[in-house]
């Protein structure tokens, strides 16, 4: 690469220098304000001294504001989830909303500990090992009315993906609060103070802005390219220089100081950790000219393995273009985004995504952990994220096994047909092959541990019945077992093995079988015959999640919905709020990436199909098809009650924000590349969410976060789609009475169908217009294609032609009435036409806009 001078222009560098100049005023406006206001007066007679420090700030350009998260204080000590979030408009605070503390009174701790003990944070955490301890400031925690001296840390195990956020007691070191900040997503087949980095000012004399930056070369990537979802969705494709240069200023492959041949780069580094060591493993080399054009196959008979380097570089590509995208929709540095070097446009670097391909912890997942960068009392305190992609179990049959395990001896065994198995998400899952001949436990469950030695060097039998999987495996770990056998002692049909809390301490392999071979092994080895068998795993057929880009994509919405929410950190915590939407608007983001040319809201969508070995129709992993017809998805609001875990409290959320996109598409209309035009109603919508994360508190709701996009209108769009906003939340149970209940509670929330009134008469108006329409064209503006919907309900040909206002003919076509064909319009002129359409003796002529 040859260093040269890039010019940015003038409004990217206007709009850095006006955060920057913003930041220094702005940090006196909000102290003056809290100081005046009274918003930090305390009820009781304390003599320490309250205030606030600033978390960060991110100047918006949707929202032409500048977003300042800031924390509570006591004696300099932040308060824990004691926040608050104020909006500056030019140099005037418009709006402030927090969740102060206003009785803080501080418990008297007789000893304060500096650090814990590891041994002490195994017990409280179930670890076997630990990898990492990492200290933030002590807070004060409020407990049973009184704020304890607590310690802050983050707490990494060694034997799992497992990254956990831990409050404890200063004193006596008890858990105060935990939450593991590891998303797993179950994408499964069949398992049970402010920031002080400089930021370049501008002389507003010139016309652009001179940076230093190193000039991208040419690269090229044999990817899965956005919008296909996976490889049953479509091809894939050679894509050359992909990148964004406003987001990416020196490419996919420079950090600034160094570049890279292999999937690494400022924004990701993409490699494969089949033994689970959890630092950079394997990358493909693009060589000089970084081509990175490798073999693919997923068929039955296809290793996996044998496919790495194409499954790192779509891996690659897709963090890269998660970035770039939302980089466009804010996600930017300030924002607390994911890079390596900010190129001085603030924020904090050193914290590219850590993606793990291949990953030897599991199975049938994935998951991402979404790190931390945080600044306080001048110190910086940061952990990079890690994302980690996992094999999937390809489809069995009774006729087709997955094989995982071989009878060597006797012989009369060798050629016996093998059985239906299931792998565990814990143990060595890309170990070698471990031989020896099998014992069965005693007890029979290994609920309780086998006698010290008595399954030395053998592969145990056990029944899976009575406690979790982990601790069985674990318990015939510790008797002296080299690998083992859970067989279902009522069933034929095997699982895939959850690891439970044991789990991450298991270090040998293990599966599982039904009922009829699983009796069988134990009645040979009760009847005296010594039986040896290996338990060697066979991965051909499996598919790999870094293939898919919906789950790539929803990993790393993770990422984007954790830092862009309150302190960027635990404010997604399923301890503090049951109503956690994290995995909403991670299967949204996912939605809105792989929706193609030609889609309407009447394809109803489903999720991780791919993974799952369904045809791209399948319904996925979700409990209902993403869709606003309520004849294919009925969840509203109120179900938030009955369903169990946070993807399907998530799945609900997400509803609701695909409904709102195409009422946007309906109202400004469609582009299938969201960064073509940010006047695009899906552009709209996408962005409309993503401010509704900055400007939503820690610890949301479902009403929160409804609250917050409508905010996000009022700044940023006037208030212009107001009522379009509260119909669509309030058709989904979220209307005006709604309630969230207590946020701890999983099961209180009241749902509400009620639209405010003053948008009622709008919204009636709106109808009673429709109601006149026998036909409708739509998207109305549009970019790049346009439908025709037969409302009448008539089952005749519709014919539509089409003419520009000169009155030549453009375009001629019929279709079924039923069909959902669109009209391209990609090479048309911009401007007005006149759409004709006949159906029957009916006919009807719409004005539609190309832009």
């Amino acid at each position: 690469m040859n260093r040269k001078l890039f010019l940015l222009p003038v409004s990217v560098a206007v709009f850095f220098a006006f955060g920057k100049m913003n930041a220094q005023n702005s940090t006196k406006l909000v102290q003056d304000y809290y100081q005046k206001s009274g918003k930090l007066a305390q009820k009781n007679n304390s003599t320490g001294k309250v205030g606030v420090i600033i978390l960060n700030e991110d100047p918006s350009k949707s929202l032409g504001a500048n977003i300042i998260n800031v924390q509570q204080t006591y004696d300099g000590l932040r308060v824990y989830n004691a926040l608050g979030k104020v909006i500056i408009k030019g140099d005037e605070i418009i709006s402030e909303k927090n969740d102060f503390s206003s009785n803080v009174v501080v418990a008297n701790q007789k000893k304060i500990q500096e650090r814990f003990s590891e041994d002490l944070l195994k017990q409280q955490l179930g670890f076997s090992q630990i990898s990492e301890i990492s200290y933030l400031p002590d807070v004060y925690f409020e407990k049973n009315g009184v704020h304890v001296l607590s310690k802050e840390l983050f707490v990494t195990d060694k034997n799992s993906s497992e990254v956990w956020h831990v409050i404890a007691d200063a004193g006596n070191g008890e858990i105060l609060s935990k939450d593991n900040t590891t998303l797993s997503c179950n994408f499964e087949n069949s398992r049970d103070s402010q920031a002080t980095d400089a930021e370049p000012s501008v002389n507003e004399n010139t016309q652009y802005q001179f940076a230093d930056l190193l000039s991208p070369t040419n690269a090229s990537y044999n990817i899965f390219p956005l919008p296909v979802e996976a490889p049953t969705f479509g091809g894939r494709t050679i894509v050359s220089n992909p990148w964004d240069l406003t987001a990416s200023p020196e490419g996919w492959h420079s950090d600034g100081t160094n570049s890279y041949t292999i999937t690494r780069g400022n924004n990701v580094h993409a490699y494969s950790d089949q033994d689970n060591a959890n630092v950079p493993g394997y990358s493909p080399d693009g060589g000089s000219t970084l081509n990175f054009n490798f073999p693919f196959a997923d068929g039955r008979y296809d290793n996996p393995f044998a496919h790495r380097d194409a499954a790192v570089t779509n891996l690659f590509y897709l963090n890269n273009k998660m970035h770039d995208i939302f980089y466009k929709f804010g996600f930017t540095e300030s924002a607390r985004n994911y890079q390596t070097n900010n190129f001085g446009n603030g924020g904090m670097g050193n914290d590219a995504v850590r993606a793990e391909a291949f990953d030897g912890s599991g199975l049938n997942n994935a998951n991402f952990s979404s790190g931390y960068e945080t600044v306080i009392s001048g110190t910086t305190y940061l952990a990079a994220p890690r994302m980690q992609m996992y094999l999937y179990d390809r489809t069995q049959t009774s006729a087709d096994p997955i094989v995982r395990y071989q009878y060597n001896s006797p012989a009369t065994l060798v050629n016996r047909t093998k059985v239906l198995t299931g792998g565990a998400a814990f143990g060595p899952i890309f170990g070698p092959p471990v031989t020896g001949d099998l014992a069965v436990s005693v007890p029979a469950d290994a609920c309780v541990e086998p006698a010290a030695g008595s399954l030395t060097n053998k592969i145990a039998i056990i029944t899976s019945t009575s406690c979790e999987y982990g601790l069985k495996v674990l318990n015939a770990q510790n008797a002296g077992a080299i690998g083992v056998i859970v067989y279902r002692p009522s069933v034929d049909t095997p699982v895939s093995m959850g690891a439970g809390v044991s789990g991450p301490q298991v270090t040998i392999p293990s599966i599982n079988i039904g009922k009829t071979e699983g009796e069988f092994m134990v009645a040979q080895v009760n009847g005296g015959t010594t039986v040896n068998a290996t338990l060697n795993f066979d991965f051909s057929g499996f598919k790999h999640s870094s293939f898919d880009n919906g789950i790539i994509a929803h990993e790393y919405g993770h990422g984007i919905s954790n830092r862009l929410t309150g302190q960027g950190y635990s404010c997604l915590s399923v301890a503090n709020t049951a109503e956690q939407m994290g995995e909403g608007w991670s299967d949204y983001f996912a939605l809105m990436l792989t929706t193609n040319p030609g889609d309407t809201s009447a394809l109803a969508r489903g999720m991780g199909t791919y993974t799952k070995g369904e045809p791209i129709t399948g319904l996925g992993i979700r409990p209902a098809k993403y869709s606003p017809d309520f004849g294919v998805n009925n969840y509203t609001y109120g179900k938030t009650n009955t369903v169990s875990g946070s993807h399907s409290i998530g799945f609900i959320w997400a509803t609701m924000l695909w409904d709102l996109t195409w009422k946007y598409v309906e109202k400004y209309g469609y582009n299938s590349d969201v960064l073509a035009s940010t006047a695009s109603g899906n552009a709209k919508a996408l962005q409309i969410v993503v401010d509704g994360l900055k400007l939503q508190p820690c610890s949301p709701t479902f009403i929160d976060g409804r609250d917050a996009i409508l905010k996000a209108d009022l700044l940023g769009n006037g208030g212009a789609d107001k009522c379009m906003i509260w119909k669509t939340f309030a058709k989904r149970g979220l209307g005006v009475n709604a309630s969230a209940g207590n946020k701890t509670v999983a099961n209180d929330q009241v749902e509400d169908f009620t639209e405010p009134e003053e948008c009622k008469a709008v919204l009636a108006t709106q109808d009673i217009k429709a109601e006149g329409t026998k036909f409708i064209v739509f998207p109305n503006p549009t970019y790049d294609e346009f439908f025709v919907g037969n409302i009448d309900k008539s089952s005749k040909e519709v014919r539509i032609k089409m003419f520009d206002m000169s009155g030549k003919l453009v375009f001629s076509d019929s279709r079924e009435a039923v069909s959902r064909k669109a009209v391209s319009t990609k090479g048309f002129t911009k401007g007005v036409y006149m759409v004709h359409i006949q159906q029957g003796d009916k006919s009807q002529v719409e004005k539609l806009i190309v832009r």
